[in-house]
């Protein structure tokens, strides 16, 4: 499935973070199922992710935002429910 889509279904149906702070929180919680990390993610966040499945989006973080139907630009995100996505 295309990420673009599976993202835009999991924002409707599903539960999902965005940012660093929420998404870090989440895995401190063991919520997180997965997290979606943009081509342009900072490392300092990429190593505080531990435990959980990393999915790549292969654009930005100008790209990310607008596939989740946002108009800033998202890092990175945890999906906590995917609802009918198909992303974990």
């Amino acid at each position: 499935m295309d990420m673009d889509r599976a993202l835009k279904i999991a924002m409707r149906t599903g539960k999902v973070v965005l940012g660093t702070k929420q998404t870090l929180k989440s895995i401190r919680n063991g919520r997180a199922k997965v997290v979606v990390v943009s081509a342009n993610c900072p490392d300092s966040v990429r190593d505080k992710i531990e435990g959980v499945p990393i999915q790549e989006y292969k654009g930005l973080n100008t790209e990310l935002g607008p596939a989740c139907g946002k108009p800033f630009p998202v890092s990175v995100l945890a999906v906590i429910e995917p609802g009918d996505s198909g992303l974990v």
